[in-house]
C-alpha cells in the first residue's frame, strides 16, 4: 500500500512524535510511505532517516494557493492509495488537493482539543476544516474516548474512529540510554527528582506545577528533599521563571528549556507530573511509562484509561496545587512499578490504522 501523510513539522511536540512513530512503524511493516511536510526541521529529517520519502514544501515561502498546486502535483506524481493528514491547514490542503486530483480515501488524526480562543481568521479556518472532514475525508481518527465525545458534535459519529497513540517501548529505552551521558543531575543532596515536560502555555498549567513544588518544599513530608525540573519552551517561560524567582524557588526548581534528549531526562526522574487542563493522549505519558517512570496527571482525556491500565495510581481529580502535592508526596513515598500497557504500542496503533485504510479501499 502507498500511504501519504501530510503534516506541518513546524515544531517537535506530541503530534509530530506520533506522526514519526506511525510512519516509522508503517515502513517496518512493509508499507510504502511518503510524507509532505510544510516546514523543514526535525520531523522531516527523522522521517527521512526512518525510510520515509519526504517532500518539504516550505509554507514560509509559499502561500495557500501555491501549496495547493504543489500538493496536487505530488499526488499526480506519487499516486498514493491513501492520504492521511494532521492539523487544520494540512487537513484542508490535503483533502482539497485529493478531491481535485486522484480522489483516494482520506483520513485525518485529531491529536487533541483546541487550546486557544480562536480569532476571526482562525474561526474561518476551523469552519473550512470541519467542512473538509465532513465532506471530503473518509474518516477521523481520535486518540482518546474523551476526544471522540467532543468530536461527535462536529462530525458524523460513523466517521470517527478511536485509536490510541502508540510507541515502541524498546526504541524509547534505547534512545534514552544513547544520551544518558549527556544528562547531568547534581545528586549531592540525595534528592528525589520530579519533572514537567511540555510547552510553557496556559493550558499546560505550569503555574500549578510551580505552586505544587512550593507546597511540597515547605511541607517537607518526603524522606529526601525534592528537586523539580521543567523541560520545554513557550510564550510563558519567562513569566514562570520570574514567578519562581519571586517565590524563592530557584534552589530547588530548574528550568531546562527545550531539549532534544528528553527521553534521557525522563529516565532520570523519580516521577513526572502533567497538570494540563485537558489532554488527548500525550506521547510524553507513553514515553514515561515505557521508561518505568510513574506519573501524576490531571484525570482528563486519554490519561484516565492509560494510567488505570498501567496500574499507576497517579490520577488527580482535585485540579489544584494541593491536589497534585498530595498525590506526588504519596507516590514518592511508595512508588508504583509501571510499564507501558500492550494496548499503547506502535505496532498495535499501526495495525489498527492500516485496517482502517484497507476497509476504505475495499468497502
Amino acid at each position: 500500500m502507498k500511504i501519504l501523510h501530510i503534516a506541518s513539522g513546524d515544531t517537535w511536540a506530541g503530534a509530530e512524535v506520533q506522526v514519526w512513530t506511525l510512519c516509522t512503524e508503517l515502513v517496518k511493516q512493509g508499507q510504502t510511505v511518503h510524507a509532505i511536510i510544510l516546514n523543514p526541521g526535525r520531523l522531516a529529517e527523522m522521517l527521512a532517516e526512518s525510510g520515509v520519502t519526504v517532500t518539504v514544501l516550505d509554507e514560509r515561502r509559499f502561500g495557500f494557493a501555491k501549496l495547493l498546486e504543489k500538493i496536487k502535483l505530488e499526488l499526480h506524481r506519487w499516486q498514493p492509495d491513501v492520504i492521511h493528514t494532521h492539523r487544520q491547514k494540512e487537513n484542508i490542503l490535503g483533502s482539497l488537493a485529493n478531491k481535485m486530483t486522484i480522489s483516494v480515501p482520506g483520513f485525518r488524526t485529531v491529536h487533541g482539543a483546541p487550546e486557544f480562543t480562536p480569532s476571526l481568521k482562525q474561526r474561518i479556518q476551523i469552519g473550512a476544516d470541519r467542512f473538509t472532514g465532513k465532506r471530503l475525508q473518509h474518516g477521523i481518527i481520535s486518540v482518546s474516548d474523551d476526544l471522540t465525545q467532543k468530536l461527535t458534535g462536529q462530525f458524523p459519529a460513523s466517521k470517527i474512529h478511536t485509536i490510541a497513540n502508540g510507541i515502541d517501548p524498546e526504541a524509547v529505552r534505547k534512545d534514552a540510554s544513547a544520551h544518558d551521558g549527556e544528562v547531568a543531575i547534581n545528586d549531592q543532596t540525595n534528592s528525589l527528582h520530579v519533572g514537567f515536560v511540555g510547552r510553557m502555555e496556559s493550558v499546560k498549567r505550569v503555574d500549578l506545577f510551580l505552586q505544587m513544588a512550593e507546597l511540597i518544599h515547605h511541607n517537607a513530608n518526603t524522606e529526601h528533599p525534592v528537586h523539580f525540573h521543567l523541560f520545554g519552551g513557550g510564550s510563558l517561560l519567562e513569566e514562570h521563571k520570574s514567578w519562581a524567582t519571586r517565590h524563592n524557588l530557584n534552589e530547588f526548581v530548574t528550568f531546562h528549556g527545550h531539549t532534544t534528549i528528553i527521553r534521557s531526562w525522563i529516565a532520570r526522574m523519580n516521577l513526572l507530573v502533567m497538570p494540563s487542563d485537558h489532554e488527548g493522549l500525550p506521547m510524553t505519558a507513553l514515553e514515561s511509562l515505557a521508561l518505568g517512570v510513574p506519573m501524576v496527571t490531571h484525570a482528563t482525556g486519554g490519561l484516565i484509561p492509560l494510567l488505570k491500565t498501567a496500574g499507576c495510581n497517579g490520577l488527580v481529580e482535585k485540579h489544584c496545587a494541593a491536589g497534585y502535592a498530595e498525590r506526588v508526596e504519596a507516590l514518592l513515598k511508595a512508588p508504583p512499578s509501571v510499564a507501558l500497557p500492550e494496548a499503547y504500542t506502535a505496532a498495535r496503533n499501526a495495525n489498527e490504522i492500516v485496517a482502517l485504510y484497507q476497509s476504505a479501499l475495499t468497502g
